[in-house]
């Protein structure tokens, strides 16, 4: 019988943490392909994964950066008709292939789910890294701030979903040249735009360890609003009355969030607010692949040979 899954992984220079990662999802007896697509700029990463004995497991080397990249990459180079995908910096648990195949076998309509991502105890209330805690099961709308929003540490679509949605955009995500997030935010807009059935399932867990401290809290927060900010631009630059009240929304969200600061008497916040709408407005950076959905970089300046 062939593989139903295929598992993704991308990393970059982070081989112990990639084969640790790899260890954790071949830990499920089920069959299925795991590849994990190295953008490293050297062999530490194919050396420690090459300790990792599971016929299972496929390395792929891949010259491009970034994290989408990197997953269009490794669909690409697989067949299986359900993919999951995961970080190298995280640790699903035992059974998450299996969990994530009894969600799509539980009914067809299902076309993309995000799990749960916990995180260990932190150190200091000032430490941050990225989770998702399910509240509702079936995702209606593009979700608020304060709402479930999924992250691609735990994240599960159909392919010929992912192929009518237009792959990852690359110009999106960690590793990308300048919105350095929000990929899978991206594609659950372009899924709910479309009428998808979008599942938040609790019982898929995934453990997150990319914890952030110190100085590397805020530039990680400001990175992410410029992103989502990208997001929601993009599509309100399609056209659409859902795409423009999406933005809407998030506007108003923040800006009533501001508004209360100062009525309380707190120092106002706006940077949030601010990094969001200039997301929104820099995507004309890039035009837009009106068919995949995905930005086209442009080339503002002529190349000069040195």
């Amino acid at each position: 019988m062939p593989e139903r899954l295929a598992i993704v992984i991308p990393t970059r220079n982070r081989g112990a943490e990639a084969a640790a990662a790899a260890r954790a999802v071949l830990a499920d007896p089920l069959d299925f392909e795991l590849v994990v697509v190295d953008q490293s700029t050297d062999e530490a990463t194919v050396t420690a994964l090459a300790e990792v004995d599971d016929p299972r497991l496929r390395v792929i080397r891949s010259r491009l950066k970034g994290a989408s990249n990197a997953r269009n990459a490794g669909v690409s180079a697989t067949r299986a008709p359900i993919l999951l995908f995961t970080d190298d910096d995280c640790r699903p648990a035992p059974d998450w292939p299996s969990k994530m195949l009894q969600i799509f076998d539980g009914g067809p309509e299902v076309a993309l789910v995000f799990g749960r991502v916990r995180l260990p105890p932190l150190e200091n209330e000032s430490d941050y890294a990225a989770s998702f805690e399910p509240k509702s099961r079936i995702q209606t709308r593009v979700p608020l701030p304060d709402e479930d929003i999924g992250i691609g540490a735990n994240f599960a679509i159909r392919r010929p979903v992912l192929e009518a949605l237009g792959g990852f955009d690359p110009l999106l995500g960690p590793g990308a040249p300048f919105f350095r997030g929000a990929e899978e935010t991206d594609l659950l807009i372009r899924a709910l735009h479309r009428g998808l059935t979008v599942v938040n399932a609790a019982e898929s867990d995934v453990l997150h360890l990319g914890i952030r401290t110190g100085a590397d809290v805020r530039p990680l927060h400001v990175a992410y609003q410029f992103a989502v900010g990208a997001a929601l631009g993009k599509h309100a630059r399609l056209g659409g009355w859902r795409a423009c009240a999406d933005v809407g929304s998030w506007v108003s969200f923040y800006a009533k969030k501001l508004a209360a600061e100062v009525i309380s008497g707190q120092r106002p916040k706006p940077g949030v607010l601010a990094y969001l709408v200039s997301g929104a407005m820099l995507t004309y950076r890039y035009r837009i692949d009106r068919r995949s959905q995905a930005f086209v970089e442009r080339r503002l300046w002529p190349q000069v040979r040195a």
